[in-house]
């Protein structure tokens, strides 16, 4: 076993992923709908198309995956949900400018006004005495469906007049007198240059203006795309309470069998690098770190989501310097050999001997208060890569991990050889229908050794995934 680079999902099995973790798949004939309402003929393969498609239509980036961006501004093109961001109303006129149309189709997302507000004012300083350009229909507020159009669902579009050689505000086809190309591509450029939202695309019939495209029933209007700006998602907000630092949308765990997907939590993230740095003391982000949250990220996939609610309850429970008072007496007994260990609660009863006092170190109680920025920088990168798909998995479908060497320790009084302590690991793990994972280069296991339950042998190498955001 080496560490490689994983092959990446592909984007059919991140969308079956996805359906669960985002709640469309119980949408499925809406999203069908939604993506191409002639298409009758659908699986895996026509969904990654369909969504690719739209996407590139849309302004997004293309991959097919309908994954948490994408589903943002699906599920209101389709009229699914409203998205209270489409709620800015162009006002009716200003400098440069006048709003023509229903007043209840002039909503649009906060970027969009501003951008068409920057293209006025920079049009009215270059002629003030008119003529003003002339907006029309945008959205209806919380966006979806607009009778009539099969666009301007997203707050996005825009639909504009061209600029007219008489100086009127009215009405003009590129093809008929009272136009004018140069003013309308003046127009053009402008909106190219906006500098608040970037074009997509721009549909107008003129052949000879420059920076658009011809469409049919684009004589007399031109019709903008802007490129939606990145939605912010509640999964990227990060609660003050956690003392994580806002970061990037997290990723989505996916395991063989029933589970559905899991999606990672800021609680999640700060717990994973206070995990790290209480197993391997998260100073370094080499192959040990990666071993254990990996060993971490198994175990939960594959052994105990049923018993869990979140990831890092399951860390605070299996981890021993997260927890609050230490559950096993043998870990107990051996902390209690250190100067910092804290008597807590009573004493362990049977199966335990006599005597052992419940308890938990100093250190890691302190560690378990340890807010997100005072962390150690390693542990923060590792935990951060952990959970939004980033970091290469070095020990397979291992879910165990423990220092075979401490062991050996505690049965013999004293530390074993290389070869001696392979021997005792090799034995350690039949005896709990285990399967040491072996030597994997870079990886040094003296430390904490990995297994794998022999259970776990049918599945296939690195069954456990975590799906980028």
């Amino acid at each position: 076993m080496t560490l490689l680079t994983e092959a990446p999902l592909t984007a059919a099995e991140r969308n079956r992923a996805y359906a669960d973790t985002l709640g469309w798949g119980a949408r499925l004939a809406e999203v069908r709908r939604a993506l191409n309402p002639r298409r009758t003929a659908w699986d895996d393969a026509a969904l990654v198309t369909e969504t690719s498609k739209w996407q590139a239509r849309t302004g997004l980036a293309a991959d097919g995956v309908l994954g948490p961006t994408t589903w943002a501004y699906l599920r209101v093109a389709a009229g699914l949900d409203p998205d209270p961001a489409i709620s800015a109303q162009l006002p009716a006129q200003g400098p440069g400018f006048y709003a023509d149309g229903p007043r209840e189709r002039h909503f649009a997302r906060p970027e969009t006004v501003r951008a068409l507000l920057a293209t006025a004012l920079g049009w009215h300083d270059a002629r003030p005495g008119g003529p003003r350009i002339g907006f029309r229909e945008i959205s209806v507020r919380g966006g979806g469906p607009v009778t009539g159009h099969g666009s301007h669902r997203l707050g996005l579009d825009v639909d504009i007049r061209p600029v007219r050689a008489d100086g009127k505000e009215a009405p003009a086809l590129w093809n008929q007198p009272g136009y004018s190309q140069s003013l309308t591509q003046e127009l053009v450029d402008r909106l190219h240059g906006n500098g608040v939202l970037p074009v997509h695309f721009i549909l107008f019939n003129d052949p000879h203006v420059r920076g658009v495209r011809k469409w049919d029933g684009h004589d007399n209007h031109l019709h903008v795309r802007f490129r939606p700006p990145v939605p912010a998602r509640p999964s990227a907000a990060v609660p003050p309470a956690s003392g994580v630092r806002a970061t990037d949308a997290l990723g989505t765990l996916v395991a063989p069998g029933s589970a559905p997907p899991y999606r990672f939590t800021p609680d999640d993230l700060l717990w994973t690098a206070r995990f790290l740095v209480g197993e391997t003391g998260g100073s370094r982000a080499g192959a040990e770190q990666a071993a254990v949250v990996w060993a971490m990220l198994n175990r939960y996939g594959l052994l105990t989501r049923s018993r869990y609610p979140s990831f890092h309850a399951f860390l605070r429970a299996y981890s021993t310097p997260l927890q609050p008072v230490l559950r096993n007496w043998r870990a107990t007994r051996r902390a209690a050999r250190q100067d910092d260990f804290v008597p807590i609660g009573g004493m362990f009863g049977p199966p335990a001997p006599p005597g052992v006092q419940m308890g938990q170190r100093q250190r890691y109680i302190a560690l378990q208060r340890l807010p997100w920025e005072r962390l150690p920088a390693a542990a923060r990168s590792v935990a951060v890569r952990a959970l939004t798909g980033g970091l290469a998995n070095p020990v397979g479908n291992a879910t165990e991990f423990g220092s075979t060497r401490v062991y050996f320790h505690d049965r013999y009084g004293r530390y074993p050889g290389q070869e001696e302590w392979q021997r005792f690991t090799e034995r350690f793990a039949a005896g709990r229908r285990w399967t040491w994972i072996g030597p994997v280069p870079g990886l040094d296991q003296l430390g904490n050794t990995f297994f794998v339950q022999n259970r776990l042998a049918g599945l296939a190498p690195r069954a456990v995934r975590v799906l980028p955001p």
